[in-house]
């Protein structure tokens, strides 16, 4: 008999604040899928301060640009600091800034 091991694997991803401050890095995780139509998404979602940002993009390149973006914007323009409005997903607020 033949026994299947329980393994998840997780890829990690760093996002910084803007294209080239590596002084201001954050870690988290992301998530490779295909669409209903097959085509590739990659899916990240990375602890900043008190909060997460999350972002979905065509490929890993793409992605990284967008939560470096997100970063710059929550560490010198406070964007988390506009609660702007709220969803309740999965018994989840999130803040739609």
């Amino acid at each position: 008999m033949e026994k299947k091991l329980n393994v998840q694997i997780t890829e990690l991803f760093m996002a910084k604040a803007g294209k080239t401050d590596f002084t201001r890095c954050f870690h988290g995780t992301i998530k490779r899928e295909k669409t209903e139509d097959d085509k590739p998404v990659v899916r990240g979602k990375i602890k900043v301060n008190d909060g997460f940002i999350w972002a979905e993009a065509s490929d890993q390149w793409i992605l990284g640009e967008l939560l470096d973006d997100m970063v710059l914007l929550i560490l010198d323009y406070d964007l988390h600091g506009d609660i702007g409005k709220q969803a309740i997903v999965a018994e989840t607020p999130l803040y739609l800034n």
